[in-house]
C-alpha cells in the first residue's frame, strides 16, 4: 500500500506526501533492523549465560582435579623420598641392600599425567563461540588456559618417561619387581598378610642416581602446578563475576 500511495503522490506531484511516505519506509526499515539487532543481542546474551554456567561447572571440577593431581604427585614424592632414605640408612650402616615396603616401591614407580575433560571450553574454542563472552579478561584467560596447562603436562610426560626408560628398567635389572608391581598395592586391597611385605633394593650409584633424579623432577613438577591452580581459581572467579 505504501508503494501505491508513493506512486500516486509522485504522479500528483504531492512532494510533501512523497517525503512523508519515504520517511515512513525509512523509519520502518530502521525499526526493523533495531528489533532484529535487539533480538540477536538477547539470543547472544542467553547463549553466553548458558556457556558461562557450563564453564562454571567445568572449572569447579578443574580446581578439585588439580588439587587431587598435586596430591597424587606428593604421595609419589613421599614414596621416592622414603625409598632413598631407607637406602641411605642401609648404605651408611654398610649394607648392600635397603629394605623398602612394597607399597612404597609401587608408588615410586607410578607415572601419572593430567587429563581434563572440558567439553564446553573445547567446543567454544572450536566453533568460535568464545567471542560471545563479553568480559575481555575472561575471554583472554579462557583462550590461554590450554597454554597454562601445557608446561605441567610436558613435565609430567618427562617424569613418566623417566620412570619408563630409566627407573623401571634399572630396578628390573637388579631385583625381582613382581612383588611390588601388583595393582592391589595401590588400590589398598591386598590381604593383610601381604600388605606389609618388604623388598630388598640393591644399593649402587646408578640406582641411587635415577631415584634422586626422579625425586628432583617430582618436586619441580609439584611447584609447576602452582600456576595452573592459581589461574583456575582466577578463571572461576571471573566466571562468577560474569554470571552475577
Amino acid at each position: 500500500m505504501i508503494l501505491a500511495r508513493l506512486k500516486n503522490a509522485i504522479r500528483e506531484q504531492n512532494w510533501f506526501a512523497v517525503v512523508l511516505e519515504v520517511l515512513i519506509v525509512v523509519v520502518g526499515v530502521v525499526i526493523g533492523f533495531q528489533v532484529t539487532a535487539w533480538g540477536n543481542e538477547r539470543a547472544n546474551l542467553a547463549e553466553e549465560q548458558e556457556l558461562l554456567r557450563g564453564l562454571q561447572a567445568e572449572f569447579a571440577e578443574v580446581v578439585v582435579d588439580l588439587e587431587e593431581q598435586v596430591e597424587k604427585h606428593r604421595r609419589i614424592e613421599r614414596a621416592v623420598s622414603t625409598t632413598l632414605e631407607s637406602m641411605d640408612r642401609a648404605q651408611r650402616a654398610g649394607a648392600s641392600y635397603g629394605a623398602v615396603a612394597d607399597s612404597t616401591l609401587a608408588r615410586a614407580l607410578v607415572a601419572t599425567t593430567t587429563q581434563f575433560s572440558q567439553g564446553v571450553l573445547d567446543g567454544m574454542l572450536t566453533t568460535g563461540r568464545l567471542q560471545l563472552i563479553r568480559d575481555p579478561d575472561l575471554r583472554t584467560a579462557l583462550s590461554g588456559w590450554e597454554g597454562v596447562l601445557a608446561d605441567v603436562t610436558e613435565d609430567e610426560i618427562a617424569s613418566r618417561d623417566a620412570v619408563t626408560d630409566r627407573v623401571g628398567p634399572i630396578l628390573w635389572q637388579r631385583m625381582d619387581v613382581r612383588p611390588f608391581r601388583k595393582y592391589e598395592l595401590l588400590l589398598g586391597t591386598l590381604p593383610p598378610a601381604e600388605a606389609g611385605s618388604v623388598s630388598e633394593v640393591p644399593i649402587d650409584n646408578e640406582t641411587l642416581g635415577v631415584l634422586a633424579t626422579r625425586l628432583f623432577w617430582l618436586q619441580h613438577l609439584i611447584r609447576e602446578f602452582d600456576g595452573p591452580q592459581e589461574e583456575a581459581q582466577r578463571i572461576a572467579s571471573l566466571i562468577d563475576r560474569s554470571l552475577n
